[in-house]
């Protein structure tokens, strides 16, 4: 279990003390990554846990950022299996145990997502199932619930669910389009993980989608409707998840481009895949151009969009008729789809 955090010392604690009160002394080993806090977070892990085996400290000497500071945790790791714990969420107690079992029914799977939970500090705010809600890439054409495995799975000794459904399969294809964990809930094999390389340090926002679009190319994952980890929403010091709509687009292309990069050495996925989320890409970041009145840019990018056959007669209307015309295309194909 890796926690990166900074500046959390009024939560960070919860945290760690929801996997050490969930799990089994002898199963695991939390790393707690203090990325240059300037409050009494250094302090109180020292006095907390200095003296708990269980729980590893490391610390960086300036403020890295949370890729830096989850690579540190994920070098340092030496358990078979890999889970990130964002500071501000806990670990729910049956949560790995429902994983693990999951992991014995489908041996082949690398990596694997349960489902979550979010909830607001005042209580004002209670949303259940946020991965798939809440994730784009399980919202995409690109995702084809058919093509992946449906398995009926026991639920381990202690958990109040007779039965758990676990969807296995590819899963690349649909997050080139969009993400689709929350890293708090994704367990994966620390040889996957090893394999996906490490986050960019590059990017302070988004980069676990880069992170986990990589992860999914070490073979097939998974999906367990089973809520193993809450979330605290509203706090003023959490990064968004997906953070505005342009920055997103831009990350889009940006994670496209170094998958491309990474297939032209090693030849390994699918050029279709990639030609078609680059296309959709362009497209996304042609209207996010638009939106902010970059009409001269934006055109590039859908050119390029045309070029790949991407939604043409919508991409033919943003560029001869710029918000307007697009917007009214677009509105007539959602009509026409629900009517």
């Amino acid at each position: 279990m890796i926690i990166p955090t900074h500046n959390r010392s009024t939560v960070v604690a919860r945290a760690i003390d929801s996997v050490l009160d969930g799990v089994p002394a002898t199963e695991f080993e939390v790393i707690v990554v203090d990325d240059a806090s300037t409050d009494a977070t250094q302090a109180l892990l020292t006095a907390t846990y200095a003296d708990d085996h269980r729980v590893m400290r490391l610390a960086t000497p300036v403020n890295l950022g949370p890729a830096a500071a989850r690579n540190l945790g994920l070098g340092a790791a030496t358990g078979e299996w890999i889970l990130f714990l964002d500071s501000d969420d806990t670990l729910l107690p049956d949560a790995l145990a429902c994983g693990l079992q999951a992991f014995r029914c489908v041996p082949a799977m690398q990596y694997l997502s349960l489902e979550g939970e979010a909830w607001s500090a005042d209580r004002r705010m209670d949303m259940r199932q946020i991965v798939r809600a809440l994730n784009p890439g399980w919202r995409t054409p690109a995702f084809r619930p058919r093509a992946l495995t449906r398995t009926l799975i026991d639920a381990p000794a202690g958990c109040a669910r007779g039965r758990l459904v676990l969807e296995s399969g590819d899963l690349f294809p649909a997050i080139l389009h969009g993400d689709l964990f929350w890293l708090s809930g994704l367990i994966m094999r620390r040889a996957a993980a090893l394999r996906a390389g490490p986050f960019n340090v590059r990017y302070r926002n988004l980069e676990d989608w880069d992170f986990t679009a990589r992860l999914c190319r070490c073979g097939i994952g998974g999906y367990l409707d089973h809520v193993g980890f809450r979330r605290e929403i509203g706090r003023s010091d959490q990064l968004s998840h997906a953070g505005n709509r342009y920055r997103r687009a831009i990350m889009h292309e940006r994670i496209i481009e170094d998958l491309r990069v990474r297939d032209d050495a090693t030849r390994s996925m699918a050029p279709r895949l990639l030609v078609r989320a680059r296309a959709a890409a362009d497209y996304c970041l042609g209207c996010r151009l638009l939106e902010r009145h970059h009409p001269r840019l934006a055109r590039a990018f859908f050119w390029r969009a045309l070029r790949a056959a991407y939604k043409p007669l919508r991409t033919l209307a943003w560029l001869a008729g710029g918000v307007q015309l697009g917007e009214l295309v677009h509105g007539l194909r959602i009509r026409a789809r629900t009517q």
